[in-house]
């Protein structure tokens, strides 16, 4: 998913294993009725269109459109008290197995491309590889898929570790913070990309062998194929299909071999080109998108848009804003260093620019959103942690601990060069553009001269932040639902953290095997608490039966260590949490979904569900 436009998502909470299929369950559904000329506009949240870019799911900027053309097995609910809840996709239905290590798959019956062939568990093998090579496939501990028949397929975990989130292998929603996700493709445009080879490839990939590096090679290469690879025309298993695009916007007209055709009645998509959170807001004040994604602006700018005729939709998000850290870098691998810089910021000050509509100030740093904390802490823990209340007074204290001097009014380091900061923004992040104003005004006024950065779109921010470009970032941390999904966010993947079954493997930043920028210590020594390893108790959380009361108990434990080690550790100053939020506007659609579950999904699911009809 693209991070930008932030999914729909809920406090997190201890979860369930039990599988959900969740039904449309909001006003009625409309029915009948001739729809072929009903135009529906809106934009993606996970496509920014790019003219000559291929329309392929698996290339980091395709120009495909989730729920619309491109389709998973299921779209994660987004449900805080059972993060494996999905909504159906191209599976109809699927059981996972007493001991949660299997998953089988039945998909929906009819379910076809739009040239007409049946979608079938072939499509799901080759697919699932493809998993494998694009680096999707370790997140849920996957092991293998098999065809069980042409419409049901068994996914399998990897042997040893456990992970209790392994539902979500269906699809996307899942925690991802790629910008790829589980799509399925068809086998007779993709599958001539997949060496004869390529299962076995995978299991040596898994195994601890002498082939492992070789293996882990030749899928990465294979990825970078599978990824640039470019279809001729969009061959799509959803409700609709790419007729045309340019720069502006593309066309999408309904694919009548969507196994829910006969439920749609919208006969034509206009996906509007998504760039910056300015150019959403201004085409809702025009009222050219019957809805749109999440998007970052000013009270001002919300009250033009209400005004204009849009309603807005508010719920809790799980995500949060933070300042990231490279603690190779220096200063920032002293924790006195990044205590200080906490209490330099001001979280109210800054959410109050930044983020004002949909934000709130974060109570602390703690790597969850301030609201999960009762799920993770007593009342007497959580009022055991420092809130690092701004106070310039304490943060000199502690940089002159590390070995930091004041002299006339700037910051030197211990060895004598002036501390300068350069922070770098996410292109069309127009929050955290304006709230870097108020820190550079922070930092500045404290004595550590800041210059702020316009830096690239959001996949391409990402890849120069894994290979150790900026010492002090932009992030979002928090992803749930689950806890897992939420602490991965610092001491997961992204401090170098990769699990494959039993064994978990720490790389250093600029290693293609992991996504590492963080670089904390292996272990800390948290007062009150003890030596943590942060790193082994994230990937623990995976592996707990989450279904059993031992299971919540202990990741209710591990969790409240983990959040006394970010608020004492630092790795990021926690700025503001969201409030998901989404415009509707009932001007020429009516029957919209209800519920904060289907309306956390990318349109395209309302309609196979039978919502929207033109007024």
């Amino acid at each position: 998913m693209n991070i930008r436009r932030l999914r729909v998502i809920t406090l997190p909470l201890a979860a369930a294993t039990a599988v959900t299929v969740v039904a449309a369950c909001s006003s009625s559904p409309s029915s009948g009725g001739s729809y072929s000329n009903v135009t529906f506009t809106t934009i993606s949240p996970n496509t920014v269109i790019t003219p000559g870019a291929p329309m392929n799911p698996f290339n980091a900027t395709s120009n495909v459109f989730p729920s619309f053309d491109s389709m998973t097995l299921a779209w994660n609910a987004g449900n805080s008290a059972d993060p494996n809840q999905e909504l159906p996709g191209l599976a109809q239905s699927w059981s996972l197995s007493a001991n949660g290590r299997s998953l089988t798959v039945h998909l929906q019956p009819g379910a076809k491309w739009s040239n007409g062939k049946p979608v079938t568990a072939t499509d799901v093998v080759d697919s699932t590889a493809m998993w494998f090579a694009e680096g999707l496939a370790s997140g849920y501990n996957l092991g293998g898929v098999k065809a069980d028949n042409s419409t049901t397929v068994t996914f399998t975990q990897a042997p040893g570790a456990f992970d209790n989130l392994f539902e979500t292998v269906l699809g996307e929603g899942s925690g991802s913070s790629t910008s790829t996700n589980d799509w399925i493709v068809p086998s007779f445009e993709y599958g001539k990309l997949l060496p004869a080879n390529v299962w076995s490839t995978i299991a040596a990939s898994l195994g601890t062998g002498s082939g492992k590096t070789a293996a882990v090679t030749a899928l990465t290469n294979l990825g970078k194929k599978i990824a640039a690879y470019a279809p001729k025309t969009d061959i799509s298993a959803g409700p609709f299909y790419i007729k045309r695009l340019n720069n502006s916007q593309a066309l999408l007209v309904k694919n009548p071999d969507f196994y829910a055709a006969s439920k749609v009645h919208v006969g034509n998509v206009i996906m509007e080109h998504d760039s910056t959170n300015q150019q959403i807001a201004g085409l809702l004040e025009s009222s050219t998108l019957d809805t749109s994604p999440f998007v970052a602006m000013s009270s001002s700018v919300n009250a033009q848009i209400v005004a204009a005729g849009n309603k807005k939709i508010t719920w809790p998000a799980l995500v949060a804003s933070a300042i990231a850290f490279d603690e190779n870098v220096a200063p920032y691998n002293n924790v006195l260093v990044r205590q200080a810089l906490a209490y330099v910021l001001n979280r109210t000050a800054i959410q109050h620019v930044g983020e004002p509509v949909v934000g709130t100030p974060s109570k602390t740093t703690i790597g969850a959103v301030s609201a999960a904390l009762p799920d993770y802490l007593t009342p007497a823990q959580e009022s055991a942690l420092n809130p690092y209340s701004p106070n310039t007074a304490k943060a000199t204290s502690l940089l002159e601990s590390a070995g930091l001097t004041l002299k006339s009014g700037q910051w030197y380091l211990a060895n004598g060069q002036p501390w300068t900061i350069t922070l770098p923004v996410a292109q069309g992040f127009s929050d955290w553009q304006d709230a870097s104003s108020v820190i550079k005004s922070e930092l500045d006024s404290f004595g550590i001269p800041t210059t702020i950065t316009a830096g690239p779109q959001w996949p391409q921010y990402q890849l120069n932040l894994f290979a150790g470009q900026y010492p002090v970032a932009w992030w979002l941390i928090a992803l749930g639902p689950g806890a897992n999904p939420t602490f991965s966010r610092i001491y997961g993947a992204y401090d170098g953290y990769v699990g494959v079954g039993s064994s978990l493997t720490r790389y250093a930043t600029g290693n293609a095997a992991a996504k590492n920028f963080f670089n904390t210590p292996n272990t800390v020594t948290v007062p009150g608490v003890g030596t943590v390893n942060p790193g082994s108790l994230t990937a623990k959380l995976a592996e707990l039966q989450l279904g059993t009361a031992a299971g919540l108990a202990e990741q209710k434990q591990i969790a409240s260590e983990l959040v006394k080690t970010i608020n004492y550790e630092v790795p990021v100053v926690q700025l503001w949490d969201y409030v998901s939020l989404a415009y509707i506007n009932g001007k020429r659609f009516t029957d919209f979904p209800t519920s904060t579950t289907l309306l956390g999904q990318n349109p395209g699911v309302w309609m196979a569900e039978g919502y929207l009809a033109a007024k």
